[in-house]
Formats: C-alpha cells, sequence, structure tokens
C-alpha cells in the first residue's frame, strides 16, 4: 500500500510512513500529495502530523493548481483550514482564478468564510468565467454568504462618493432600509460587484435605487441604455434571483 493511500483511508500504518518518508511533497499522476489526501478526506491527526513534519506541503499544487488549503475548504472542514493556513497561500489561485476564500463562497461554507473574513482576504477576486464571489453567491441562492461578503464589503469600501448630495441621498436611503436581512444593496455597490460598475452613471442619472431595479425588464435596460446582451442578461438573472430570495423570505416571515 502507498502512501497516498494509507491517507486515503486513514490506515492505522499511515502515521509511520509517513514518518520513514524522505518527501512528503511526492504527488501521483493527478498532482495530490498525502496532506490533499488527508484534507479531503477530513483526516485531521494526519494532517497536523504532515504540516508538523514537513510546513512547505503547505505551499504544493495539484494538476487544477488547488492548494490544501483549497482542498480543506471545499471539504468544510474548519480545523483543518486553520491547520492548513499560510498567508502567503491566501491568495493563490486555482486554474479557474478561484481562490480559498472563493471556494468558501462556492461551497456554502459559512464558517470558513467567515475565518477568511478575519484573515482580510481579497473579496473582489474575479474568476476566468468573470464572476466575482458576490455573483456565485447570488446565482446560487446563498443568502448568509450574500450576507457576509456585503458586511464584509461594507467594512472596507474606498469608494469616495462624488457629491454631497449623492452622500445625502445614501446615507437616507441606508437609514431607511433595515437589516441586512433583506440583501440591501446599493446600486452603485451592487453594479461594481457585477464587475458592471461602468453602467452606474446610466442608473444614476435617473435616480435608479435598488428597489427600483428590481422591477425592470429586459427592455427597460435597453431603454436605459445598455445595449450589450452580456451586461443585460447578467442584470436580468441578478434581478430574477434577488426577487427569488426577497420573496421566499417574505414567506419565511409570514
Amino acid at each position: 500500500m502507498d502512501l497516498h493511500t494509507a491517507c486515503t483511508l486513514n490506515h492505522p500504518k499511515a502515521t509511520d510512513m509517513l514518518t520513514q518518508s524522505n518527501n512528503l511533497n511526492m504527488a501521483n499522476k493527478k498532482g495530490w500529495t498525502c496532506l490533499m489526501y488527508a484534507c479531503y478526506y477530513g483526516n485531521k491527526n494526519l494532517v497536523d502530523r504532515i504540516v508538523d513534519l514537513d510546513p512547505t506541503t503547505l505551499f504544493s499544487v495539484n494538476s487544477d493548481k488547488q492548494t490544501p488549503l483549497m482542498i480543506a475548504t471545499m471539504s468544510g472542514n474548519v480545523s483543518i483550514v486553520k491547520k492548513t493556513f499560510h498567508v502567503d497561500i491566501l491568495e493563490m489561485p486555482d486554474k479557474l482564478g478561484r481562490t480559498a476564500m472563493f471556494y468558501a463562497v462556492l461551497y456554502n461554507q459559512e464558517e470558513i468564510l467567515e475565518y477568511f473574513i478575519e484573515k482580510q482576504a481579497n473579496c473582489n477576486v474575479i474568476d476566468n468565467f468573470g464572476k466575482t464571489m458576490t455573483m456565485t453567491a447570488i446565482s446560487k441562492g446563498f443568502r448568509r454568504i450574500m450576507t457576509l461578503l456585503n458586511e464584509y464589503g461594507n467594512k472596507h469600501e474606498k469608494t469616495v462618493l462624488k457629491t454631497t448630495s449623492w452622500s445625502e441621498k445614501m446615507e437616507k436611503t441606508k437609514n431607511n432600509h433595515q437589516s441586512d436581512e433583506r440583501l440591501d444593496y446599493h446600486m452603485e455597490k451592487l453594479l461594481k460587484q457585477l464587475s458592471l460598475e461602468k453602467y452606474w452613471p446610466l442608473f444614476d442619472e435617473r435616480n435608479i435605487r435598488y428597489d427600483d431595479f428590481l422591477k425592470l425588464s429586459e427592455q427597460d435596460l435597453k431603454d436605459i441604455g445598455i445595449n450589450l446582451f452580456g451586461p443585460r442578461r447578467k442584470l436580468i438573472m441578478t434581478i430574477d434571483k434577488l426577487n427569488e430570495l426577497r420573496t421566499s423570505q417574505e414567506h419565511s416571515r409570514s
């Protein structure tokens, strides 16, 4: 039995085999190391043993450019995520451009996302398909993930509002809405999260705010000047999903 199989099965001999191994970074044909298998199958004792024996195993990547941290995040084991965390690999992307924090969003791992937020991970990563973490959470209907990203984005918002009048409008909007449980995004920020911030002036000129946005049709978007099909489709999909979530939320409260 080889070391990779022993780590996959959490075999009693795995610990001895680890101690005797000359290269814990040795990968199989898929590029997976023994640490990756231990992370994937949630074998915490093996993860601890491997990392303690050779911390460089944290920096290994498989054929999909996934790190052990990404695999641990995907599997949802918080203690293993903390053991495999290292600041130098936090922002490493896989072959699809997704970081470990992106994996927490993609697999709906709320507690792990909160941990990455504590570590001040970058929440503005855009993957190779042009999707942000927020777009991914919206498309999958992960309401709590959306709320966490929104809170985190608010704390780190560095955009300077252009005019006093717009600042007053934003403040008024913020005060008029209740908690972030309502999925309440300001339009400028929502467009930025969708990588469509260049269209913000079109919405601002017409005083279209979040509630107005949710009522727009594809023809409405054409009428305000969004002529490209791709951006219109992305906006319509977002409108549909947010309306579904709002309806679900209202039903749960009744």
